[in-house]
């Protein structure tokens, strides 16, 4: 008898940003200026990992990083706003591990521009074209921001 994991089931793609402001080093002439930094990650609801522990973690695909201006930045020339742009959205990230559970409550927080759900999918980890649909997904919210 064959009993189903989480590797049987679709993809359940959902895209999420967090704060991730204290991971820069932000110049002294640009801190008044920004509010926050958020990174955007892509994952699948259904995929968990043990990284050799007991609280399973989802695989955070990195899509981009958004930074958001404080009221004060309305002050500021096009061209400076475009220089604090370049300089911390531009970083590139990494692909993480983040616990499930902090995940979860993000998502059961609803906040506005925090968790876009796109929907399961029909392609489950058992096919061969899981990763080339999860990359083709990566690539539509890279393109598309959703939040």
């Amino acid at each position: 008898m064959k009993t189903a994991t989480s590797r049987n089931l679709p993809i359940d793609a959902y895209v999420v940003s967090f704060s991730q402001i204290g991971d820069y080093s932000i110049k002294e002439e640009d801190r008044r200026h920004i509010q926050d930094i958020r990174g955007v990650y892509l994952f699948d609801r259904n995929q968990r990992t043990f990284c050799c522990e007991f609280t399973p973690s989802y695989w955070l695909i990195h899509l981009y990083n958004e930074v958001i201006l404080t009221p004060e930045a309305d002050e500021l020339d096009e061209f400076k706003k475009d220089a604090i742009y370049k300089e911390y959205e531009y970083c590139g990230g990494d692909d993480i591990y983040v616990h499930c559970h902090t995940i979860d409550a993000i998502i059961e927080a609803n906040k506005p521009f925090s968790v876009h759900h796109y929907g399961r999918t029909n392609v489950g980890f058992n096919k061969s074209d899981y990763d080339e649909q999860l990359e083709g997904l990566r690539e539509y919210f890279c393109c598309n921001h959703c939040l």
